[in-house]
């Protein structure tokens, strides 16, 4: 049976989401709903980003051929990794605020709202999200004020 790998019930304030195993097989069913996108990474590299349907998947990851090499070889899992990041294509809501002094000693604040989406799901995995499993919106406001 092929395995199908889906983002399922994403939270309202979640970013981006990787599938949690590693070692997906030939012919794996990619479901990728209309408001996300998909990031295949193969050998440790982004090789395609993948829109709205189903996708078969080709990677090396033979089952029994895997397994039989594997153990042939001496290794203690399977060299053949891929990796599927989820990354949501809708609009969110930040948060930025702040507070200081002006140079005549009077309190200063500043607050306010702003939205944003995702427009390019493989920059934004590479730059941003790195090696993290879940990114949420606290992440991206957090991230922000560093610029504020």
């Amino acid at each position: 049976m092929p395995q199908v790998i889906e983002w399922k019930n994403p939270g309202e304030d979640d970013i981006v989401w990787r599938y949690p195993e590693e070692e997906i097989t030939w012919g794996a069913q990619l479901i990728v709903h209309e408001y996300e996108y998909a990031v295949f990474f193969r050998d440790g590299k982004a090789y395609d980003v993948f829109g709205p349907g189903r996708h078969t998947l080709t990677t090396q990851n033979l089952p029994l051929l895997t397994e039989y090499l594997t153990k042939l070889l001496g290794y203690p899992e399977s060299p053949f990794k891929a990796t599927v990041i989820f990354v949501s294509s809708k609009q969110f809501r930040g948060k930025f605020g702040g507070q200081g002094q002006t140079v005549d000693l009077a309190p200063l604040k500043f607050f306010g709202s702003f939205w944003f989406r995702v427009s390019d799901p493989k920059l934004f995995v590479m730059e941003v999200v790195g090696g993290q499993k879940l990114y949420e919106t606290d992440k991206v406001n957090e991230f922000l004020r560093g610029f504020l």
